[in-house]
């Protein structure tokens, strides 16, 4: 199952990232973004609905950290349509940055709708999940979502409430970005002569922010992820948008889920054997 549910992943990224390099922006991007993730989901029923999980452990992994994945995104850009649409037809900067504020002041209140279930989900508790996770008539009863899939073989309250969580945590840092870019008056950073210029893939060194926020060594451990992200993005004259959803697409990596930390450790050891060797 990992192996089908990681190549299906990796196949809509990768035709998201084509659809990125083709200009479009606004409605436009959204809606074949939102196509592209509908085609990905629509599949990805298709094999879990004749699908026999090995035991529970394998389903609840499926719908606490799988689907939640593939659900989010689609829902993330079909937010960002609707918002796209109810955007000021006529906007100045100051009416922009007033519109994406506000929209993100309504995620955010939303978001504390189901604050037990929030409060589950961000102190990784799992005592639970046996219940919320897998299929049975019990799960209706813990987790009230609007967000409810007529088929009950491919979902839960519970994953579906998690997918919608992610969505608008997406959104709210999707707007905080247009705020930020608007602030700027320009959506792309310069860059110089001589600058330090990230060469890697995006997905790397977001790998990298998250191991630095998780090891505490950065003002002994009283800083959050963006800020972390910021930082980086600074010095390396590169913009990490949507790093929280490249997270997701890392931890259910089939292969390492730490690639690039573990090229780091290679290369600096091939580094220390050959000053070993030839002394410099």
């Amino acid at each position: 199952m990992k192996k089908f549910t990681e190549e299906l992943l990796l196949q809509a990224r990768s035709r998201l990232d084509k659809v990125s390099t083709k200009g479009m922006t606004g409605f436009e991007l959204y809606n074949r973004c939102y196509q592209i993730l509908q085609e990905a989901f629509k599949q990805l029923k298709q094999f879990v609905i004749t699908y026999k999980f090995k035991n529970s452990q394998e389903e609840i992994a499926f719908f606490k950290e799988i689907k939640p994945v593939f659900h989010s995104e689609l829902l993330y850009y079909m937010e960002l349509i609707h918002i796209e649409i109810r955007k000021p037809t006529v906007p100045e900067r100051k009416q922009l940055i007033r519109y994406y504020r506000d929209v993100a002041m309504q995620y955010q209140t939303s978001l504390k709708r189901n604050e037990l279930f929030l409060h589950y989900l961000r102190t990784q508790l799992t005592n639970a999940d046996h219940l919320m996770f897998v299929r049975s008539p019990e799960a209706d009863q813990l987790i009230h979502t609007d967000i409810m899939d007529l088929d009950d073989r491919f979902s839960t309250p519970a994953s579906s409430e998690l997918a919608r969580i992610k969505s608008y945590e997406m959104v709210i840092e999707k707007m905080g970005q247009h705020v930020l870019e608007l602030k700027n008056g320009a959506a792309l950073m310069d860059v110089q002569p001589f600058s330090t210029i990230w060469t890697g893939s995006k997905s790397a060194l977001i790998e990298l922010a998250y191991a630095l926020h998780a090891s505490k060594k950065i003002n002994h451990g009283m800083v959050d992820i963006k800020e972390v992200i910021n930082a980086l993005e600074s010095i390396f004259k590169i913009q990490l948008s949507d790093f929280y959803r490249v997270f997701q697409t890392i931890r259910i990596r089939q292969s390492s889920r730490t690639a690039f930390l573990d090229e780091l450790k290679a290369k600096i050891i091939e580094r220390m054997d050959d000053t070993d060797l030839n002394g410099r």
